[in-house]
């Protein structure tokens, strides 16, 4: 992507002149360019000016150009340019409210001036990449930060030694851009404005585009092993902070993700760090009492078993299997079965937490999750081994389900499971706790304005299940699974999902280290978090959507 030749370099500087006639035909007060800049390995630069004589804008900015290049060509690797538009004078006060008053966090998607001509300003994606608008907790209002604030403006002007007081700061001045990301010798076309704002629009067909990132991201993901077979489990990028904790749970559906993603495409190099990976989760999580097994977890008050973490395992070791063709930990699968049925009682009901080694209780319940992904971990299993047990243990567990209206949790692991229940008992009760899962819920995910990687999960296994149900002649049940509406929603989730939680370089250079999160998932309203089991969760929704849609 560097810019590398002074013909290149003369090229680049000739279509921005284009770029830029295309998008002034409008009289504006005020024209001005933004024009980031750096290298993979660290935060870009960010240089603008603006002029009312758009021709002086241009000028400047190629003469810039042209010392970035004569001084170090590599900081000319990435490159975005965003033309100024919608300039708005503010009071202080009135950013404040609508920063405060954000439905979902850092989804303010203004750019912030501190004076007309925008001599101290700030992008959208410089804010957050420096955490200037932050939040704690993604589900406590996002906040200005003063010394963030402070600690930007000195870095990027360094003749600039005066500190900024928010109670000091009577107006600022907000704005759009129109942007465009240099890349393979084209200026690609981004999105302007809201939730998609500053992300490369599709140029390619959907599926196309989907498989790339697909591949990109599992490429990420392997590179995410250490030696050891650990994870790196996650980063704040903003400051390159890693998140410290660890997750059996998010570890083997991790791993289980990349083992899907040799179904788009097989890949062996992969197959080494895999095994490594399951060796670990196996030498430190998994433990045999009397005749069962159970993967532990670390607490803050001692270690505990969670019921979803031997579903996760069930579902490494499977999907292992099926593509492999290897059935190494199949005794190791069915311990683990048993840990799950000895937390099912005789009216499949589950307990969630134990306390280990004793096997006590210490929660009946923490989160619905657990409860679809046993029963998933069971079917998993059965459909390697065909041990009646496993199903009438899932079919027990689904008659809680449907009496309990679980279908009111909207729950992925459920949507998974009722598919592959289908697909071994094709019983109307079944396909119907299926529709009830996704219909109620359609509207909310339409609406949804972050990247809910788990809802293309559940409507990409739904969509499977009405697909069957319909060939299989359940046609007054099909009538009801607004089944053309369920695939307009899965393309809008797919797009949306891609355009606000997936490091492009246009995104990650704003980072602290573009090069350690680049082409991975993340979750904006969680200060920008890449961990491990958001690249699962987009991961299994882009692979099935890739597969069977």
């Amino acid at each position: 992507m560097t810019i590398s030749s002074y013909k290149e370099l003369q090229s680049f500087k000739e279509k921005i002149t284009i770029w830029v006639q295309q998008n002034s035909q409008n009289i504006q007060p005020k024209y001005g360019l933004f024009l980031s800049y750096g290298d993979k390995k660290n935060r870009c630069k960010v240089w603008n000016n603006v002029d009312t004589d758009i021709g002086k804008v241009l000028k400047r900015t190629c003469t810039f150009l042209d010392k970035i290049f004569e001084k170090n060509s590599r900081l000319l690797e990435y490159v975005k340019l965003d033309y100024l538009i919608n300039l708005e004078q503010k009071s202080w006060n009135e950013l404040v409210k609508e920063v405060n008053t954000q439905k979902h966090n850092n989804h303010y998607r203004k750019g912030i001036g501190f004076d007309s001509n925008l001599e101290i300003s700030f992008l959208e994606q410089e804010m957050y990449g420096k955490a200037i608008i932050r939040g704690v907790v993604y589900s406590e209002p996002n906040f200005l930060d003063e010394k963030n604030l402070n600690n930007a403006i000195h870095k990027k002007y360094p003749n600039i030694t005066k500190e900024y007081s928010f109670d000091k700061i009577e107006n600022i001045w907000v704005f759009d851009t129109i942007a465009a990301f240099y890349e393979n010798g084209e200026l690609l076309e981004l999105y302007s404005t809201g939730p998609e704002n500053g992300i490369r629009k599709p140029n390619k067909s959907r599926k196309e585009e989907i498989k790339k990132i697909v591949l990109d991201n599992a490429e990420f993901l392997y590179r995410d092993i250490i030696e050891s077979g650990r994870f790196c489990y996650g980063y704040f990028p903003a400051f390159d902070r890693e998140i410290k904790s660890y997750n059996t749970v998010r570890h083997c559906t991790a791993i289980y993700a990349l083992l899907e993603t040799l179904e788009v495409e097989y890949n062996s190099k992969y197959l080494d760090k895999i095994k490594k990976s399951i060796q670990y989760a196996i030498d430190e999580f998994y433990k045999v009492v009397d005749d069962k097994a159970f993967m532990i977890d670390s607490a803050n008050d001692g270690i505990e078993i969670k019921l979803g973490s031997n579903a996760a395992a069930i579902f490494m070791f499977a999907k292992y299997q099926e593509i492999t063709e290897d059935n190494k930990y199949k005794e190791i699968a069915e311990n683990l079965a048993k840990g799950i049925m000895h937390m099912v009682d005789e009216y499949g009901e589950t307990t969630h937490i134990l306390d280990y080694p004793s096997l006590k209780l210490k929660e009946k319940f923490r989160i619905v999750y657990y409860d679809g992904e046993a029963a998933l971990g069971l079917l998993r299993l059965y459909q390697i081994n065909n041990d009646k047990k496993l199903l009438d243990t899932v079919k027990l567990m689904f008659e809680h389900f449907i009496t309990k209206n679980y279908d009111k949790y909207h729950d992925h692991w459920l949507s998974y499971c009722t598919n592959e229940l289908t697909k071994i008992c094709p019983e109307e009760k079944y396909f119907q706790f299926g529709l009830d899962n996704y219909l109620k819920h359609m509207k909310f995910i339409y609406e949804r304005k972050t990247a809910y990687a788990t809802f293309l999960e559940m409507m990409m296994s739904a969509h499977k299940m009405v697909k069957r149900m319909n060939e299989q002649g359940y046609s007054e049940l099909f009538d009801q699974a607004k089944f053309e509406e369920l695939k307009e929603l899965i393309e809008h989730r797919v797009e949306f999902q891609r355009a606000t939680g997936y490091f492009y370089p246009e995104m990650a250079m704003y980072m602290a280290k573009p090069d350690k999160i680049l082409n991975a998932f993340y979750v904006r309203h969680d200060r920008f978090r890449t961990r491990i089991d958001d690249q699962e969760h987009n991961l299994s929704g882009y692979v099935a959507y890739i597969n069977h849609f």
